[in-house]
Protein backbone atom coordinates (compact mmCIF):
# COMPACT_ATOMS: atom_id res chain seq x y z
CA UNK A 1 0.00 0.00 0.00
CA UNK A 2 1.71 3.19 -0.85
CA UNK A 3 2.47 5.85 1.92
CA UNK A 4 0.73 8.44 1.70
CA UNK A 5 0.46 11.51 3.90
CA UNK A 6 -3.31 12.86 5.28
CA UNK A 7 -4.57 15.98 7.19
CA UNK A 8 -1.52 15.96 9.75
CA UNK A 9 1.39 13.57 8.64
CA UNK A 10 1.32 9.62 8.36
CA UNK A 11 -0.58 7.50 10.32
CA UNK A 12 -1.34 3.64 10.26
CA UNK A 13 -1.54 0.63 11.96
CA UNK A 14 0.64 -0.32 14.19
CA UNK A 15 2.05 -3.90 12.69
CA UNK A 16 0.09 -3.71 9.72
CA UNK A 17 1.44 -0.52 7.47
CA UNK A 18 3.15 1.29 10.35
CA UNK A 19 5.60 -0.91 10.42
CA UNK A 20 9.66 -0.36 10.98
CA UNK A 21 10.47 -0.99 6.99
CA UNK A 22 7.59 2.15 6.30
CA UNK A 23 8.77 4.30 9.01
CA UNK A 24 12.76 3.80 7.25
CA UNK A 25 11.20 4.50 4.22
CA UNK A 26 9.71 7.37 5.33
CA UNK A 27 12.30 8.93 6.98
CA UNK A 28 15.02 7.92 4.30
CA UNK A 29 13.00 9.80 1.85
CA UNK A 30 12.80 12.72 4.37
CA UNK A 31 17.00 12.35 4.33
CA UNK A 32 17.24 12.06 0.96
CA UNK A 33 15.73 15.53 0.81
CA UNK A 34 17.41 16.80 3.12
CA UNK A 35 20.12 18.40 1.46
CA UNK A 36 17.75 20.28 -0.49
CA UNK A 37 16.59 22.26 2.69
CA UNK A 38 17.42 25.50 2.69
CA UNK A 39 18.33 25.07 6.79
CA UNK A 40 20.64 22.37 5.66
CA UNK A 41 23.71 21.52 8.52
CA UNK A 42 21.05 22.16 10.96
CA UNK A 43 19.68 19.57 13.57
CA UNK A 44 16.43 17.71 13.17
CA UNK A 45 14.61 17.42 16.48
CA UNK A 46 12.77 13.55 16.93
CA UNK A 47 10.16 13.44 19.77
CA UNK A 48 7.98 10.58 20.35
CA UNK A 49 4.84 10.26 22.69
CA UNK A 50 3.74 7.25 24.80
CA UNK A 51 2.32 5.12 22.24
CA UNK A 52 3.38 1.65 21.28
CA UNK A 53 6.41 1.59 19.28
CA UNK A 54 6.71 5.06 19.78
CA UNK A 55 10.34 5.47 21.82
CA UNK A 56 11.71 2.55 19.47
CA UNK A 57 10.52 4.18 16.29
CA UNK A 58 11.88 7.32 17.50
CA UNK A 59 15.35 4.97 18.14
CA UNK A 60 15.21 4.44 14.63
CA UNK A 61 14.41 7.81 12.96
CA UNK A 62 17.43 8.81 14.82
CA UNK A 63 19.82 6.34 13.31
CA UNK A 64 18.57 6.71 9.97
CA UNK A 65 19.22 10.58 10.05
CA UNK A 66 22.39 10.05 11.88
CA UNK A 67 23.29 7.33 8.97
CA UNK A 68 23.00 10.24 6.57
CA UNK A 69 25.07 12.24 8.37
CA UNK A 70 22.42 14.95 9.36
CA UNK A 71 22.71 15.92 13.20
CA UNK A 72 19.82 14.72 15.52
CA UNK A 73 18.49 16.23 18.97
CA UNK A 74 16.62 13.43 20.45
CA UNK A 75 13.81 13.46 23.27
CA UNK A 76 14.98 11.73 26.31
CA UNK A 77 11.54 10.57 26.98
CA UNK A 78 8.23 11.18 25.90
CA UNK A 79 7.00 14.74 25.12
CA UNK A 80 4.02 16.84 23.77
CA UNK A 81 3.68 17.63 19.93
CA UNK A 82 3.81 21.36 20.47
CA UNK A 83 7.12 20.92 22.39
CA UNK A 84 8.86 19.95 19.07
CA UNK A 85 7.43 22.69 17.46
CA UNK A 86 8.94 25.34 20.32
CA UNK A 87 12.28 23.41 20.07
CA UNK A 88 12.05 23.30 16.42
CA UNK A 89 11.43 27.09 16.62
CA UNK A 90 13.98 28.00 19.39
CA UNK A 91 16.82 26.08 18.34
CA UNK A 92 16.46 27.16 14.74
CA UNK A 93 16.70 23.63 13.32
CA UNK A 94 15.92 22.52 10.27
CA UNK A 95 12.65 20.45 10.97
CA UNK A 96 11.20 18.58 13.79
CA UNK A 97 10.19 14.87 13.66
CA UNK A 98 7.45 14.01 16.27
CA UNK A 99 6.41 10.31 16.02
CA UNK A 100 2.84 9.99 17.23
CA UNK A 101 -0.74 9.33 16.11
CA UNK A 102 -2.37 12.21 17.98
CA UNK A 103 -5.92 11.62 18.77
CA UNK A 104 -5.97 8.38 16.89
CA UNK A 105 -7.21 5.02 18.62
CA UNK A 106 -4.20 3.00 20.65
CA UNK A 107 -3.73 0.12 17.57
CA UNK A 108 -2.16 3.37 15.13
CA UNK A 109 0.72 5.01 15.47
CA UNK A 110 2.39 7.82 12.94
CA UNK A 111 4.76 10.61 12.18
CA UNK A 112 4.65 14.04 11.97
CA UNK A 113 6.88 16.63 10.05
CA UNK A 114 7.46 20.23 11.50
CA UNK A 115 9.09 22.54 9.27
CA UNK A 116 11.53 24.96 10.22
CA UNK A 117 9.46 27.36 11.24
CA UNK A 118 7.72 24.89 13.87
CA UNK A 119 5.00 24.55 12.08
CA UNK A 120 2.77 22.11 10.45
CA UNK A 121 4.54 20.31 7.31
CA UNK A 122 2.62 21.80 4.49
CA UNK A 123 1.46 19.69 1.53
CA UNK A 124 4.63 21.11 -0.63
CA UNK A 125 6.83 20.04 1.50
CA UNK A 126 5.07 16.93 2.14
CA UNK A 127 4.83 16.19 -1.45
CA UNK A 128 8.63 15.67 -2.54
CA UNK A 129 8.94 13.32 0.43
CA UNK A 130 5.91 10.97 -0.98
CA UNK A 131 7.84 11.09 -4.12
CA UNK A 132 11.33 9.95 -2.65
CA UNK A 133 9.50 7.35 -0.92
CA UNK A 134 8.12 5.74 -4.26
CA UNK A 135 11.21 6.48 -6.30
CA UNK A 136 13.46 4.72 -3.44
CA UNK A 137 10.93 1.77 -3.88
CA UNK A 138 11.34 1.48 -7.57
CA UNK A 139 14.94 1.23 -7.23
CA UNK A 140 15.19 -1.08 -4.60
CA UNK A 141 16.73 1.68 -2.78
CA UNK A 142 16.93 0.70 1.13
CA UNK A 143 18.06 2.70 4.20
CA UNK A 144 21.02 3.48 5.41
CA UNK A 145 21.30 4.03 9.67
CA UNK A 146 24.29 4.45 11.99
CA UNK A 147 24.15 3.29 15.47
CA UNK A 148 23.33 6.27 18.44
CA UNK A 149 26.35 5.10 20.99
CA UNK A 150 28.97 7.50 20.94
CA UNK A 151 27.97 9.73 18.09
CA UNK A 152 28.95 12.80 17.23
CA UNK A 153 25.92 14.13 15.56
CA UNK A 154 23.12 13.06 17.94
CA UNK A 155 22.29 15.12 21.33
CA UNK A 156 19.76 14.22 23.63
CA UNK A 157 17.60 16.95 25.64
CA UNK A 158 14.59 16.69 28.19
CA UNK A 159 11.10 17.39 26.42
CA UNK A 160 9.47 18.76 30.47
CA UNK A 161 12.61 21.35 31.84
CA UNK A 162 12.54 23.40 28.93
CA UNK A 163 9.65 23.55 27.89
CA UNK A 164 7.65 24.27 31.15
CA UNK A 165 10.10 26.98 31.88
CA UNK A 166 8.91 28.38 28.39
CA UNK A 167 5.15 28.03 29.05
CA UNK A 168 5.36 29.61 32.76
CA UNK A 169 6.76 33.13 30.64
CA UNK A 170 3.34 32.94 28.57
CA UNK A 171 1.05 33.42 31.51
CA UNK A 172 0.54 34.93 35.18
CA UNK A 173 0.77 31.71 36.81
CA UNK A 174 0.87 33.91 39.85
CA UNK A 175 -2.56 34.95 39.10
CA UNK A 176 -3.78 31.26 38.55
CA UNK A 177 -2.45 30.25 41.92
CA UNK A 178 -4.12 33.25 44.08
CA UNK A 179 -7.55 32.12 42.71
CA UNK A 180 -6.88 29.51 44.50
CA UNK A 181 -8.46 26.54 41.48
CA UNK A 182 -8.43 23.13 42.19
CA UNK A 183 -7.51 21.70 38.57
CA UNK A 184 -8.50 18.16 37.35
CA UNK A 185 -6.60 17.43 34.49
CA UNK A 186 -7.42 14.71 32.40
CA UNK A 187 -4.31 13.92 30.08
CA UNK A 188 -6.00 10.80 28.84
CA UNK A 189 -2.61 8.71 29.40
CA UNK A 190 -0.93 10.67 26.72
CA UNK A 191 2.15 12.85 26.34
CA UNK A 192 0.59 15.99 28.03
CA UNK A 193 1.13 13.93 31.45
CA UNK A 194 3.27 15.77 34.20
CA UNK A 195 3.44 19.26 32.31
CA UNK A 196 0.55 21.06 33.77
CA UNK A 197 1.59 19.57 37.36
CA UNK A 198 5.27 20.92 37.04
CA UNK A 199 3.69 24.20 36.21
CA UNK A 200 0.95 24.34 38.71
CA UNK A 201 1.89 21.61 41.43
CA UNK A 202 -0.90 21.72 44.15
CA UNK A 203 -3.44 22.89 42.21
CA UNK A 204 -3.29 20.07 39.63
CA UNK A 205 -5.26 17.09 40.25
CA UNK A 206 -3.99 14.57 37.74
CA UNK A 207 -6.70 11.96 35.69
CA UNK A 208 -5.75 9.13 33.51
CA UNK A 209 -1.69 10.36 34.13
CA UNK A 210 -0.12 7.17 34.17
CA UNK A 211 1.34 5.68 30.81
CA UNK A 212 -0.85 2.83 29.06
CA UNK A 213 -0.10 2.35 25.41
CA UNK A 214 -4.04 1.38 24.87
CA UNK A 215 -4.97 4.64 26.46
CA UNK A 216 -7.04 2.31 29.32
CA UNK A 217 -9.71 1.06 26.58
CA UNK A 218 -10.43 5.13 25.51
CA UNK A 219 -9.94 6.45 22.13
CA UNK A 220 -7.36 9.73 23.37
CA UNK A 221 -9.38 12.47 22.18
CA UNK A 222 -10.85 15.20 23.95
CA UNK A 223 -14.07 14.91 23.13
CA UNK A 224 -17.54 12.81 23.80
CA UNK A 225 -17.70 10.04 25.06
CA UNK A 226 -14.07 9.33 25.50
CA UNK A 227 -14.49 12.02 28.17
CA UNK A 228 -17.57 10.63 30.04
CA UNK A 229 -15.15 9.82 33.13
CA UNK A 230 -14.17 13.17 33.39
CA UNK A 231 -17.59 14.59 33.07
CA UNK A 232 -18.94 12.02 35.62
CA UNK A 233 -15.76 13.17 38.49
CA UNK A 234 -16.85 16.95 37.68
CA UNK A 235 -20.28 16.28 38.42
CA UNK A 236 -18.94 15.89 42.41
CA UNK A 237 -18.53 19.58 42.80
CA UNK A 238 -14.93 19.25 44.14
CA UNK A 239 -13.03 20.67 41.08
CA UNK A 240 -13.37 24.03 39.49
CA UNK A 241 -12.81 23.14 36.22
CA UNK A 242 -11.25 20.35 34.32
CA UNK A 243 -8.72 20.63 31.52
CA UNK A 244 -8.17 17.69 28.47
CA UNK A 245 -5.50 17.13 26.34
CA UNK A 246 -4.97 14.88 23.72
CA UNK A 247 -2.72 12.13 22.69
CA UNK A 248 -0.26 14.27 22.17
CA UNK A 249 -0.94 17.09 23.78
CA UNK A 250 -1.70 19.23 20.70
CA UNK A 251 -5.42 19.36 21.53
CA UNK A 252 -7.24 21.43 24.14
CA UNK A 253 -11.13 20.08 25.97
CA UNK A 254 -12.66 21.59 29.02
CA UNK A 255 -15.21 20.47 31.57
CA UNK A 256 -16.97 22.96 33.51
CA UNK A 257 -17.39 22.56 37.14
CA UNK A 258 -20.80 21.84 36.88
CA UNK A 259 -19.70 18.79 34.42
CA UNK A 260 -20.72 20.00 31.16
CA UNK A 261 -18.96 19.30 28.58
CA UNK A 262 -17.12 22.55 26.89
CA UNK A 263 -16.42 22.30 22.72
CA UNK A 264 -13.34 23.79 21.18
CA UNK A 265 -15.62 26.04 19.73
CA UNK A 266 -16.38 27.75 23.08
CA UNK A 267 -12.74 27.56 24.12
CA UNK A 268 -11.54 29.17 20.60
CA UNK A 269 -13.65 31.97 21.05
CA UNK A 270 -13.09 32.75 24.68
CA UNK A 271 -9.54 32.70 24.15
CA UNK A 272 -10.05 35.12 21.38
CA UNK A 273 -12.09 37.04 23.60
CA UNK A 274 -9.26 36.66 26.33
CA UNK A 275 -6.60 37.97 24.02
CA UNK A 276 -8.37 40.92 23.18
CA UNK A 277 -10.53 42.45 25.98
CA UNK A 278 -7.74 41.14 28.44
CA UNK A 279 -4.46 41.47 26.62
CA UNK A 280 -5.14 44.34 24.42
CA UNK A 281 -3.95 42.31 21.56
CA UNK A 282 -5.31 42.52 18.02
CA UNK A 283 -4.80 40.77 14.38
CA UNK A 284 -6.51 38.43 12.17
CA UNK A 285 -8.17 35.30 13.14
CA UNK A 286 -7.83 31.61 10.99
CA UNK A 287 -10.08 29.22 11.16
CA UNK A 288 -10.80 26.03 9.51
CA UNK A 289 -14.12 25.67 7.63
CA UNK A 290 -15.60 23.53 10.32
CA UNK A 291 -15.24 25.90 12.71
CA UNK A 292 -18.09 28.04 14.96
CA UNK A 293 -19.40 31.10 13.41
CA UNK A 294 -19.12 32.67 16.82
CA UNK A 295 -15.63 33.74 15.75
CA UNK A 296 -17.28 35.97 12.54
CA UNK A 297 -19.45 37.84 15.02
CA UNK A 298 -16.71 38.33 17.65
CA UNK A 299 -14.34 40.11 14.46
CA UNK A 300 -17.06 42.18 13.43
CA UNK A 301 -17.50 43.46 16.86
CA UNK A 302 -13.61 43.52 17.06
CA UNK A 303 -13.05 44.92 13.69
CA UNK A 304 -10.71 41.92 13.05
CA UNK A 305 -9.79 39.81 9.80
CA UNK A 306 -10.74 36.64 9.59
CA UNK A 307 -9.17 34.14 7.18
CA UNK A 308 -10.70 30.78 5.97
CA UNK A 309 -8.92 27.23 5.63
CA UNK A 310 -9.29 23.94 4.78
CA UNK A 311 -9.48 21.61 7.55
CA UNK A 312 -5.50 20.97 9.08
CA UNK A 313 -3.08 22.45 10.52
CA UNK A 314 -0.96 21.96 7.47
CA UNK A 315 -2.95 24.62 6.02
CA UNK A 316 -3.39 26.60 9.13
CA UNK A 317 0.55 26.96 9.54
CA UNK A 318 1.83 28.66 7.08
CA UNK A 319 -0.91 30.96 7.01
CA UNK A 320 -0.04 31.60 10.62
CA UNK A 321 3.65 32.86 8.95
CA UNK A 322 1.38 35.68 7.72
CA UNK A 323 2.23 39.16 9.94
CA UNK A 324 -0.40 40.21 12.04
CA UNK A 325 -2.03 36.78 12.70
CA UNK A 326 -3.51 36.43 16.31
CA UNK A 327 -4.48 33.13 16.48
CA UNK A 328 -5.62 30.28 14.96
CA UNK A 329 -7.70 27.05 15.42
CA UNK A 330 -9.97 24.40 14.23
CA UNK A 331 -12.74 22.32 15.31
CA UNK A 332 -11.39 19.20 16.74
CA UNK A 333 -9.72 21.82 19.34
CA UNK A 334 -6.35 22.32 17.73
CA UNK A 335 -5.27 26.09 18.54
CA UNK A 336 -2.14 28.02 18.00
CA UNK A 337 -0.82 31.34 18.54
CA UNK A 338 2.45 32.66 16.61
CA UNK A 339 3.97 34.76 19.36
CA UNK A 340 4.41 31.32 20.68
CA UNK A 341 4.78 28.80 18.01
CA UNK A 342 2.50 28.48 14.85
CA UNK A 343 1.01 25.37 15.62
CA UNK A 344 -1.53 24.23 18.07
CA UNK A 345 -1.05 23.53 21.65
CA UNK A 346 -3.41 21.80 24.02
CA UNK A 347 -1.08 22.76 27.31
CA UNK A 348 -0.64 26.57 26.81
CA UNK A 349 -4.51 27.05 25.40
CA UNK A 350 -5.13 24.93 28.85
CA UNK A 351 -3.02 27.36 30.99
CA UNK A 352 -4.83 30.58 28.81
CA UNK A 353 -8.30 29.47 30.06
CA UNK A 354 -7.16 29.41 33.26
CA UNK A 355 -5.85 32.75 33.13
CA UNK A 356 -9.26 34.39 31.55
CA UNK A 357 -11.08 32.60 34.62
CA UNK A 358 -8.42 34.37 37.63
CA UNK A 359 -8.62 37.70 35.20
CA UNK A 360 -12.41 37.62 35.30
CA UNK A 361 -13.09 35.81 38.91
CA UNK A 362 -15.59 33.59 36.79
CA UNK A 363 -15.61 29.69 36.57
CA UNK A 364 -16.01 28.28 32.87
CA UNK A 365 -19.84 27.65 32.99
CA UNK A 366 -20.20 31.42 33.74
CA UNK A 367 -18.00 32.41 30.91
CA UNK A 368 -19.53 29.95 28.46
CA UNK A 369 -23.38 31.89 29.44
CA UNK A 370 -21.73 35.09 29.01
CA UNK A 371 -20.54 34.04 25.80
CA UNK A 372 -24.14 32.29 24.27
CA UNK A 373 -25.33 35.77 25.16
CA UNK A 374 -23.28 37.83 23.78
CA UNK A 375 -22.64 35.83 20.15
CA UNK A 376 -24.73 32.81 20.57
CA UNK A 377 -26.70 31.13 21.12
CA UNK A 378 -24.87 28.24 19.19
CA UNK A 379 -24.94 24.63 19.64
CA UNK A 380 -22.68 22.32 17.29
CA UNK A 381 -21.95 18.44 17.08
CA UNK A 382 -20.23 16.05 15.37
CA UNK A 383 -20.84 12.34 13.77
CA UNK A 384 -18.40 10.58 12.13
CA UNK A 385 -19.66 7.59 9.79
CA UNK A 386 -18.24 4.50 8.44
CA UNK A 387 -18.35 4.51 5.10
CA UNK A 388 -16.37 2.25 2.32
CA UNK A 389 -13.93 4.45 -0.06
CA UNK A 390 -16.09 3.17 -3.13
CA UNK A 391 -19.28 4.90 -1.65
CA UNK A 392 -17.56 8.01 -0.29
CA UNK A 393 -16.22 8.47 -4.01
CA UNK A 394 -20.02 8.20 -4.95
CA UNK A 395 -21.20 10.80 -2.90
CA UNK A 396 -18.79 13.47 -3.53
CA UNK A 397 -19.72 13.40 -7.34
CA UNK A 398 -23.77 13.37 -5.85
CA UNK A 399 -22.42 16.38 -3.14
CA UNK A 400 -20.54 18.58 -5.69
CA UNK A 401 -24.43 19.88 -7.25
CA UNK A 402 -25.76 19.49 -4.56
CA UNK A 403 -28.19 22.76 -4.01
CA UNK A 404 -31.13 21.55 -1.82
CA UNK A 405 -34.30 24.43 -1.51
CA UNK A 406 -33.46 24.32 2.35
CA UNK A 407 -32.10 22.05 4.76
CA UNK A 408 -33.57 21.61 8.32
CA UNK A 409 -36.57 23.44 7.66
CA UNK A 410 -34.24 26.32 6.30
CA UNK A 411 -33.47 27.96 3.40
CA UNK A 412 -30.59 27.05 1.56
CA UNK A 413 -28.22 29.88 1.39
CA UNK A 414 -24.88 29.14 -0.08
CA UNK A 415 -22.45 25.93 -0.62
CA UNK A 416 -18.53 26.40 0.13
CA UNK A 417 -16.22 24.28 -1.29
CA UNK A 418 -13.24 24.99 0.73
CA UNK A 419 -13.23 21.50 2.30
CA UNK A 420 -15.60 18.96 2.04
CA UNK A 421 -19.08 20.22 1.00
CA UNK A 422 -20.37 23.50 3.26
CA UNK A 423 -23.73 23.83 2.96
CA UNK A 424 -24.17 27.56 5.02
CA UNK A 425 -28.85 28.45 5.66
CA UNK A 426 -30.62 31.27 5.84
CA UNK A 427 -30.27 31.84 9.56
CA UNK A 428 -26.19 30.92 9.14
CA UNK A 429 -26.65 27.62 10.32
CA UNK A 430 -24.31 25.02 8.58
CA UNK A 431 -24.06 21.68 7.53
CA UNK A 432 -20.43 20.30 6.31
CA UNK A 433 -19.95 16.53 4.91
CA UNK A 434 -16.41 16.03 4.47
CA UNK A 435 -14.42 12.91 3.74
CA UNK A 436 -11.56 12.30 6.75
CA UNK A 437 -8.17 12.68 5.50
CA UNK A 438 -6.56 10.28 7.78
CA UNK A 439 -9.33 7.03 8.04
CA UNK A 440 -12.16 5.75 5.77
CA UNK A 441 -14.35 7.96 7.52
CA UNK A 442 -17.01 10.28 6.22
CA UNK A 443 -16.88 13.30 8.75
CA UNK A 444 -20.83 15.12 9.36
CA UNK A 445 -20.53 18.51 11.14
CA UNK A 446 -23.58 21.05 12.40
CA UNK A 447 -23.75 24.27 13.83
CA UNK A 448 -27.80 25.72 14.45
CA UNK A 449 -29.17 28.11 17.22
CA UNK A 450 -30.82 25.59 18.96
CA UNK A 451 -29.62 21.31 19.33
CA UNK A 452 -32.61 20.61 17.98
CA UNK A 453 -32.05 21.66 14.72
CA UNK A 454 -28.59 20.21 14.90
CA UNK A 455 -29.57 16.89 14.88
CA UNK A 456 -31.90 17.47 12.15
CA UNK A 457 -28.99 18.57 9.90
CA UNK A 458 -27.12 15.73 11.34
CA UNK A 459 -29.61 13.70 10.29
CA UNK A 460 -29.85 15.04 6.52
CA UNK A 461 -26.56 14.40 6.26
CA UNK A 462 -27.07 10.78 6.92
CA UNK A 463 -30.39 10.43 4.52
CA UNK A 464 -28.27 11.67 2.06
CA UNK A 465 -25.34 9.23 2.48
CA UNK A 466 -28.19 6.71 2.74
CA UNK A 467 -29.49 7.13 -0.39
CA UNK A 468 -26.20 6.76 -2.42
Amino acid sequence: MPIRFGTDGWRAVIGEDFTPENVAAVVQAFADRYSLLPEVGKPVIVGFDRRNKSKESADLIASILLGNHIPVWLSKDFCPTPSVSWLVKNKQAAAGIMVTASHNPPAWNGIKFKESYGGAASAEYLKPIEAQIEENLKKSRGHKTAPLAANALLHTFDPHKEYVEALSKLVDLEKIKEAHFTILYDSMYGAGSTFLTDLLDSQIVPFHEKADPNFGGLHPEPIQPYVNEAMEKMRSGKYSVCLITDGDADRIGAIDEKGNYVSSHQIFALLLKHLVENRGMKGKVLKSISTTVMLDRLCQKYGLGLGITPIGFKFLSPAMKEAGVLIAGEESGGIGMPHHICERDGLYCALLLLELMATKKKLLGELIDDLQREVGPCHYKRIDLAIPKDRIDKLKLKLAHFKPAELADKKFKKLTLIDGYHFTLEDNSWLLIRPSGTEPLLRTYAEAPSSTQVDLLLKSAKNLVDTV
